[in-house]
């Protein structure tokens, strides 16, 4: 049967349904004979009209049948304990030669430091620091040597190290997109670092004090070091190891399985702050108790993350992984007018960008050369790591992101503001291109009412009225509106009320598409901060007198360009992705499309 006769004869079925559905007092008997007639129609529709509309209109009243009829009924598994229990212990199977790979670096690295050290007295200082050798040292003379575990407050303590640990971790894992060499570099410091800091207390006749007080909380911190590592070769072998895979599609299946890799040790390292904040301070507790904990510790991560997944990979898995393959095409014309899942919004957010990275790169080029050279001429003083009230969040973590939007000074709240509304608008107008088959004419109103939302924006930002998390929705729903505002030319107020109310219909799928979104940003700015980055600029400095005015000032400016350029370079793939997810949402809450074909059915084709 033909899609227009398939609707032409069931839409005043569909209709009923609707208007029951909407209806306060609902008939028992009609609404069960309904739901059975909708999914019997579901069915089919899915059976022959696979990509078209209809069936995620009738998908879309099936799941409000649905939600009406079994809102009381319990799910049949438990999914957060089936991935603790069956999904990450397979991920650690297929991982196996990774974080073998990862185990042999990190022991390597630690050997390495010994060895230096044992071999240079001075090698300490230049991997610890003179400062953290000479408080060391006094606390021995002090006859206590771990004083070092004592000095802060229990809560703070916790809260500083585990967020540091959990940004080394990161950091190693996130590296391995540079074909694991990255993740190699990361392990070589670390490793090396722990080595010296373990014989550091050996030529003192410290050696078995030390160990009972370090590896109390480091049995479980450094096996989740190395456990990130191996997520990082994970995500590495995607790109070195294809298969029969294309490239990308190969580390879109190697990222999701490091990512649940990463969730996994991610309660680890909570553990590992809160023995090293709470009990590692006790360094006159019996030995038999911190060796028993280190023994208990060191079991639990052998058990769980060795024995645990081969055991299950003997037994079999309740629930076998499954290749999540998506087929990347950058020929393949954007559909406007289908409700999409965020895989598939993710990938036309890729796909522009590819298709229009010239237009892209060249405005956020001439965007950066603006901002930077407005920062260093009027605000030449000020130091550019400096960090503005509420972003020192993300002070060390994503240096690039915090450079880019911090306001020494309250006129760049505006220089900030204009600059990212130029990419934003370019990228919209592009979209909007596409969407029309049009070329859509400048707009001074709705660029400037999208300026506007961007300086309320980083004026929140600036004074410290929007934490972390109200950051990054309020980000992604400014976009949102933005969009609105430009597709449906449409003023301030309407697009704030009409973008809400389109958010709020689907609310679960555009928060997670921000932070999809934003996290793939937070790994590309994170890289920037990495190694590579700093051998980068350390070149540059090699190349120029350090102590010549003019060498100084020239760094400076590159340096500056360089944060900005990486803050513009990621906006537009953001923004790409809230653009194609109004469109998604505009036709999961209005069916325009959907009605139109409708309307349509049965009418004559106009002559022309």
């Amino acid at each position: 049967m033909k899609e227009s006769r398939f609707i032409a004869q069931n839409k005043e079925k569909w209709r009923e349904a609707e208007t029951l559905l909407q209806s306060s007092v609902k008939d028992p008997e009609k609404l069960s004979n309904l739901f059975v007639q909708v999914v019997d129609d579901l069915s089919y529709s899915r059976t022959y009209y696979g990509n078209r509309s209809v069936r995620v209109y009738l998908n879309k009243i099936a799941r409000q049948f649905f939600s009406i009829i079994y809102s009381h009924r319990k799910e049949k598994h438990n999914r957060f304990l089936l991935f603790w229990t069956d999904e990450l212990p397979q991920v650690v199977v297929h991982a196996r030669k990774p974080m073998l790979l990862s185990l042999v670096v990190f022991l390597l690295a630690a050997a390495i430091g010994v060895f230096s050290s044992y071999n240079d007295p001075e090698f300490a200082q230049n991997i610890l620091g003179k400062d953290y050798v000479t408080m060391t040292n006094q606390n021995i003379e002090a006859n206590d040597p771990m004083k070092v575990y004592k000095e802060s407050h229990q809560v703070d303590m916790f809260l500083g190290i585990t967020l540091n640990n959990l940004m080394v971790a990161f950091r190693t894992y996130a590296l391995g997109i540079f074909l694991g060499i990255g993740t190699i570099g990361s392990l070589l410091q670390n490793g090396i670092m722990v080595g010296c800091f373990q014989y550091f207390f050996v030529p003192r006749g410290l050696l078995f004090e030390s160990a009972l007080t370090i590896w109390l909380h480091g049995t479980l911190e450094i096996s989740a070091i190395i456990l990130a590592g191996g997520a990082g070769f994970t995500l590495a072998s995607g790109l070195i190891f294809p298969g029969t895979y294309s490239r990308l599609q190969s580390l879109q299946i190697s990222g999701i399985r490091s990512l649940k890799l990463m969730l996994g040790i991610a309660p680890v390292f909570v553990l590992a702050g809160i023995i090293e904040s709470f009990l590692t301070r006790y360094t006159d507790a019996p030995v038999y108790l911190r060796l028993a904990l280190i023994i208990l510790s060191a079991t639990f991560i052998i058990g769980y993350f060795a024995v645990y997944p081969w055991l299950k990979n003997r037994q079999g898995f309740q629930v076998p992984l499954k290749d999540i393959r998506l087929a990347p095409s950058v020929g393949e014309p954007v559909n406007f007018h289908r409700i999409k899942s965020n895989a598939e919004i993710m990938k036309d957010a890729f796909q522009l960008y590819f298709r229009v990275s010239k237009t892209i790169i060249s405005c956020s080029a001439i965007v950066s050369i603006g901002v930077a050279g407005a920062r260093y001429f009027l605000v030449p003083d000020v130091p550019f790591s400096i960090v503005a009230n509420d972003l020192s969040w993300l002070a060390d973590i994503f240096p690039g992101l915090t450079d880019a939007l911090e306001t020494p000074e309250p006129l760049f709240i505006f220089i900030n503001a204009l600059a990212t509304s130029i990419v934003l608008y370019r990228v919209m107008m592009v979209i909007d291109a596409d969407s029309k088959k049009i070329v859509p004419k400048i707009s001074i109103k709705h660029f400037l009412q999208l300026f506007i939302l961007l300086a309320v924006l980083y004026t929140g930002i600036w004074l410290g009225t929007l934490g972390s998390l109200a950051v990054i929705v309020v980000f992604g729903f400014v976009l949102f509106v933005g969009f609105v505002q430009l597709t449906e030319r449409a003023g301030v107020f309407y697009s704030l009320s009409a973008g809400w109310e389109m958010f709020l219909n689907n609310k679960n799928q555009g928060l997670g598409l921000q932070f999809a979104l934003l996290f793939m940003a937070a790994v590309f700015l994170l890289v920037l901060s990495a190694p590579l980055f700093y051998i980068q600029m350390s070149v540059l400095k090699w190349n120029f007198v350090s102590q010549d005015p003019l060498s100084i000032q020239i760094v400076r400016c590159i340096e500056l360009f360089l944060k900005t350029f990486s803050f513009y370079l990621v906006v537009p793939i953001v923004a790409a992705g809230i653009a194609y997810l109004y469109f998604s949402q505009e036709e999961a809450t209005n069916a325009g499309h959907l009605k139109e074909s409708i309307a349509k059915m049965g009418a004559k084709p106009s002559k022309k």
